[in-house]
């Protein structure tokens, strides 16, 4: 699976369904407007999709949303991709607020691990930015996490210059107690994120990273698991590692590898641009050989960067894209 530059693609990324339980400033409005069920992919078909995959190469898989933690049954996914399919890794994006309930059923499903949205330690913030969230309910879900064996667990924190910028010093000493990735993201511009009024702003993340790398010595690391676009580094000593995902500040188009798979059977090549192939109606005609040809036609179209920097915008909702 190589594209038109010959960077080699081997991840998908599968959104299960496009509600969540939280209403995130930055990702969904809250009178959204949600894919009708009947567009839905049912497992069955996520299944097939992924089954064509790995005959091009996909061996690696993330489940995200909308929170893919409401999907009913969601073990059940889990469990058939170990069964059915060929990925080597099978991790999950969460924000945590249903993890205390289902962590031992997805690991008993199979699941690799988790990470989990954990973008405040104030109680009152986290509430703010995400609108339904609940601090306590998270961070039980994460104590919950790692007791059943979830790990190496990630934390994704997206800072906002003005909101939590003054929380990096608390969320990177997460990275000093245990062995977990803390991990700061730069705000791109995708649909409600153009819109934060009164919740900060974009902060160069590269700075945070120099800044943080002279105060505690941080040093280079390389990841041994996963798949995205984070550059890691760790204090001497430290058990935990941080990780920045630099879209704006630092590129990283040249060593992407990821495709995504919406709710609906959509393959979106490229999470800046508003393009996709979809391939819903050959699932459901069971026309593996169109299934292919429309992951080689997406793969095909992928663009060799995003262009954010020099002011272009993505309209569709995060929310929809699975991140």
């Amino acid at each position: 699976m190589k594209d038109r530059f010959g960077r080699e693609h081997n991840y998908l990324r599968i959104s299960v369904i496009d509600r969540c339980n939280q209403r995130c400033h930055f990702c969904m409005p809250m009178d959204m407007q949600f894919f009708s069920p009947k567009d839905v992919l049912t497992f069955e078909e996520i299944v097939t999709v992924v089954k064509v995959g790995n005959k091009l190469g996909i061996d690696r898989v993330r489940i995200t949303g909308g929170e893919p933690t409401v999907r009913p049954n969601l073990p059940t996914l889990i469990r058939m991709l170990k069964a059915e399919t060929d990925v080597k890794d099978i991790s999950m994006t969460t924000n945590g607020m249903l993890l205390e309930r289902f962590a031992q059923s997805l690991k008993d499903a199979g699941l690799d691990r988790v990470n989990v949205s954990l973008h405040s330690l104030n109680a009152e913030k986290f509430r703010r930015l995400t609108r339904l969230g609940d601090l306590e309910v998270v961070m039980r879900g994460i104590r919950k996490a790692m007791e059943v064996g979830l790990t190496p667990l990630k934390f994704n924190a997206l800072i906002l210059q003005g909101f939590n910028d003054d929380e990096i010093d608390d969320l990177f000493k997460l990275t000093l107690q245990d062995n977990v990735t803390m991990r700061f993201l730069e705000l791109m511009p995708i649909g409600e994120a153009m819109s934060l009024d009164g919740f900060g702003s974009y902060l160069n993340l590269t700075k945070v990273r120099e800044w943080l790398t002279e105060k505690y010595r941080l040093v280079p690391v390389e990841e041994t698991k996963g798949n995205g676009p984070a550059r890691y580094w760790k204090a001497p000593g430290a058990p935990g590692k941080v990780g920045f995902i630099t879209p704006i500040s630092h590129k990283y188009c040249d060593t992407c590898s990821r495709m995504r798979l919406t709710a609906n059977g959509e393959i979106r090549p490229c999470l800046a641009y508003d393009v996709h192939v979809s391939i819903r109606d050959a699932i459901r005609r069971g026309d593996l050989a169109a299934i292919e040809a429309g992951l080689k036609e997406a793969l095909w179209m992928k663009p060799k960067g995003h262009h954010w920097e020099e002011g272009q915008t993505t309209q569709t909702v995060m929310s929809t894209l699975g991140g």
